[in-house]
């Protein structure tokens, strides 16, 4: 089993990486001599089977002065290679993409369809020697490559100008394999999935209710299972009982900087299988495939309440007592296998527990209902329900994934911005620090809201979500896997987000991004500094110790041994170089928007 090298205190193990001799690597660009001539694009297609393709911005057809305006194809909505799930993310800096009204996609006369992040092309590889070839391409040709399946990255990462996408979406092959045994180890078989890294989550559960497992894949069925949620380290309503993503993974097919198609796994270059469990998107090749324990069917039971506190008291008041309610008896959820979302607005607080039947039944779930009860004067429960599903499967295709997916503005812009609450902070016996995290989650919700006014382009006030679905069974597990440690000891995942469309102007525009990058400052100001890189904030300044925490420096020394000349650098991922034309678009925002006086 790889074992990580530091064990120091957190600040003192990223201190001793930062000046680590990364590689800054000098990319060719579009605007530089060094571009591959057409020629060289036309060879690279020949050796590819014609998958090369030119990129436009998907919603260029909507544009009516834009050569490839077409009014029909307007209406198409469809997983290309140009579209991201996040309009910001396809522009370069306000105004300089090609945004659409994104619930109502109709032709523009007024406006100028921009490349933005779009890269000029891109290549949708069918298997791992595609990917080889691709890789060694574009080494050859110094360009950067940026990797894509769905798109539903909040960082941005899966587009960037100048550089060659690698589309991974048609690599969405699933094998249940009943005994799997890693190659080259002697492990005892368990029950498996291997997954091509294009797979999304809702094919996969529908595999799963088909051949009787319980995969740990995530909740949000527009997901990319193999990608940078599994990278990430990958947390969902069955966490609690059989830990991360990250804790299941068995082995990848990872094609890495050299050109390589590498097994990595426990018993063959173990320290790349390390990092790929939760040490980041990106940054470590391109993988193809990943194969993850999966268990045995499992029930789940769903209670949902919706809460309205009094509107003749305090509602700051009001809303930091109950999330210190909640907190109350969070960590003793969590040590029974139950997974909690609350959606906390400042005026109706959306609770949802997820109960799996092998670990808890909804008794678990009485003393907070016998309290909140108590406390009927300040808080009526205006709806109660409870569903119960037979597996997993069932209880995500039928009820939370179509949940996620309607309220979700998919082809809005978004941003993101996240803390991970350690159990520490919530213990029933520190009621002052139970206090202070309430107070410091609820001052976070009232920065974020800010400017959200409605119209214009914004959807008005939003809640902050709260998820409590981290390991308990696989806790001790922290060192044996990549994955930021602060998922291992965390009690919540506190995560602010807000959406908005066409018709916000550029002042509205940074300001609701300067509020959802401040909207955590409360609870860094109480040393709560670990944040799930999957759902984090993409201008986040101390990003080393936020998404990594001490592992940052074990996985440096990976990053150095299979990645030397920093091919695989990834926009705030291990040895990220953050000043490369590729990330112009990125440190424009962060500079303009962020961090000037």
């Amino acid at each position: 089993m790889h074992k990580i090298l530091f064990f120091a205190a957190p600040s003192i193990a990223i201190a001793q990486v930062l000046q680590a001799p990364y590689a800054i690597p000098t990319f060719t660009s579009l605007s530089s001599g060094t571009w591959p001539s057409d020629s060289e694009w036309a060879s690279l297609n020949r050796s590819i089977g014609g998958h090369l393709q030119a990129l436009r911005p998907w919603a260029a057809v909507c544009y009516t002065s834009d050569p490839l305006y077409n009014a029909e194809e307007c209406q198409l909505r469809e997983a290309v290679p140009a579209a991201l799930l996040w309009s910001n993310w396809e522009s370069c800096g306000y105004g300089q993409g090609c945004a659409l009204n994104y619930s109502n996609p109709q032709p523009i006369s007024d406006a100028t369809c921009y490349q933005g992040s779009t890269p000029p092309y891109s290549i949708s590889v069918l298997d791992a020697q595609d990917a080889s070839m691709v890789v060694k391409w574009a080494s050859a040709h110094n360009m950067k490559v940026t990797v894509k399946n769905t798109g539903h990255d909040y960082l941005g990462r899966s587009a960037a100008p100048s550089t060659l996408q690698v589309h991974t979406h048609l690599l969405d092959n699933l094998s249940y394999v009943p005994e799997f045994v890693p190659r080259g180890s002697d492990a005892s078989p368990v029950p498996a999935l291997t997954m091509g890294a294009g797979t999304q989550i809702y094919h996969i559960y529908n595999y799963a209710a088909t051949n009787l497992f319980s995969p740990i894949i995530g909740d949000c069925l527009t997901v990319g299972a193999a990608g940078g949620y599994l990278q990430g380290g990958g947390h969902s309503m069955l966490t609690p009982v059989y830990g991360l993503a990250a804790d299941n993974a068995l082995e990848f097919e990872v094609v890495t900087a050299d050109g390589r198609i590498r097994v990595a796994n426990e018993a063959q270059n173990s320290d790349l299988f390390w990092a790929l469990r939760g040490g980041g998107a990106g940054s470590w090749g391109i993988v193809t495939s990943a194969t993850i324990r999966v268990h045995p069917p499992v029930a789940i039971v769903i209670s949902e309440l919706s809460v309205v506190p009094s509107a003749s008291q305090n509602v700051t008041t009001l809303g930091i007592e109950f999330i210190s309610l909640l907190a109350k008896y969070q960590n003793g959820w969590t040590s029974k296998g139950i997974a909690t979302i609350f959606y906390l607005f400042q005026d109706q607080y959306l609770l949802s527990f997820y109960l799996p039947d092998s670990t808890a039944d909804l008794s678990e779930l009485y003393p907070f209902f016998e309290e909140l009860k108590d406390r009927s004067s300040s808080y009526r429960v205006t709806s109660n329900t409870t569903l119960t599903f037979p597996t997993i499967s069932a209880a995500i295709l039928q009820h939370f994934g179509p949940y996620i997916d309607k309220t979700t503005p998919y082809g809005a812009s978004n941003q993101q911005n996240s803390r991970l609450v350690p159990k520490t902070s919530i213990d029933p016996s520190n009621p002052s620090s139970i206090t202070a995290v309430s107070e410091a989650i609820w001052k976070g919700l009232q920065i974020v809201n800010q400017p959200l006014g409605s119209g214009g382009g914004l959807f008005g006030n939003v809640p902050v979500i709260v998820v409590g679905s981290f390991p308990a069974a696989t806790s001790h597990l922290v060192n044996t896997t990549g994955a930021n440690p602060g998922l291992y000891t965390a009690a919540w995942h506190v995560f602010y987000a807000a959406s908005w469309t066409l018709g916000v102007d550029a002042t509205t525009n940074a300001k609701v991004m300067s509020a959802i990058h401040n909207a955590v400052s409360p609870l860094t100001a109480l040393g709560i500094k670990s944040s799930y890189q999957n759902e984090g904030d993409p201008f986040e300044a101390d990003w080393q110790e936020a998404f990594f925490g001490y592992k940052y420096a074990e996985l440096s020394s990976i990053k150095l041994k299979y990645d030397p000349q920093n091919f695989f650098t990834s926009w705030k991922g291990v040895a990220s170089v953050t000043d490369l034309p590729a990330y112009q678009c990125f440190i424009d925002q962060q500079n303009k928007l962020l961090y000037q006086a």
